[in-house]
C-alpha cells in the first residue's frame, strides 16, 4: 500500500560511478514566447533600476523604463510591447526610443515573418552612458564654453566690472575648460570616441 502511494524514485543512470549529467536546454531568448503582460514585481525592479540609473542624466523615466524591459527581454521587442508591459503611452514609448536611438543604446531590427519594426537593446549599460556623452553632454560643454566666452568678451568691454562677477565667470569658465578636457577621459573609459 506504501509503495502505492509513495513510488520509489528510480536512480539516475550513471557514468562510472557518476550520476549522468542532467541536460541543459539551449534556449535562444528569440525562442521564449513574447509576453504582453505587466510586468512582474522582479521585473519591475530591474526595469525600476534603470529609471534611477537614467535619472542621473535627466532623461525622463519612460526612457529608463524602455530601456529596461528590452535589456530584460532580451530579444527584440515590437513597439506596442513597451505600451502594453510598461503602462506608458504610445507617444512617450516613441519619443524614448528615438532618444534611445539617438544615443546608439537601441537599433531597429526585422524579425523574419513579421513586418512590424522590431527593437533591440545593446545590452551593454555602457553604450548607454556613451552615448549620453556624446550626444549630450559633449555638445553643452561646448555650447557652454563659447557662451563664457562671449561673457568675458562682454566684461572686458565694460568700463567698470564688478570684481565678484569678473571671478566667478573666470571659475566658471575653468570649470568648463576641465570638464571638456575630462570628457574624453571619461568616454575613454566607457570604449567611445568624442
Amino acid at each position: 500500500m506504501r509503495a502505492a502511494l509513495f513510488p520509489t524514485r528510480r536512480k539516475a543512470a550513471t557514468h562510472n560511478g557518476h550520476p549522468a549529467p542532467t541536460p541543459v536546454p539551449t534556449h535562444h531568448p528569440e525562442d521564449r514566447p513574447l509576453v504582453s503582460r505587466p510586468l512582474n514585481a522582479s521585473e519591475r525592479e530591474l526595469v525600476d533600476w534603470f529609471v534611477d540609473f537614467t535619472a542621473l542624466m535627466g532623461v525622463p523615466a519612460s526612457v529608463g523604463e524602455i530601456y529596461g524591459l528590452l535589456y530584460l527581454a532580451g530579444r527584440p521587442l515590437p513597439f506596442e510591447n513597451f505600451v502594453e508591459r510598461l503602462g506608458i503611452s504610445k507617444g512617450s514609448a516613441s519619443q524614448g526610443l528615438k532618444f534611445l536611438r539617438g544615443l546608439g543604446a537601441v537599433r531597429v531590427v526585422s524579425v523574419p515573418g513579421d513586418r512590424r519594426e522590431f527593437y533591440e537593446a545593446e545590452i551593454s549599460p555602457t553604450r548607454l552612458v556613451a552615448g549620453f556623452l556624446k550626444e549630450k553632454v559633449q555638445p553643452r560643454l561646448k555650447e557652454s564654453d563659447e557662451r563664457l566666452a562671449r561673457l568675458k568678451k562682454s566684461l572686458h568691454e565694460m568700463d567698470e566690472v564688478d570684481p565678484l562677477l569678473a571671478d566667478r565667470v573666470h571659475r566658471l569658465h575653468v570649470w568648463s575648460q576641465r570638464a571638456r578636457q575630462f570628457l574624453p577621459v571619461v568616454a575613454g573609459l566607457v570604449k567611445i570616441r568624442t
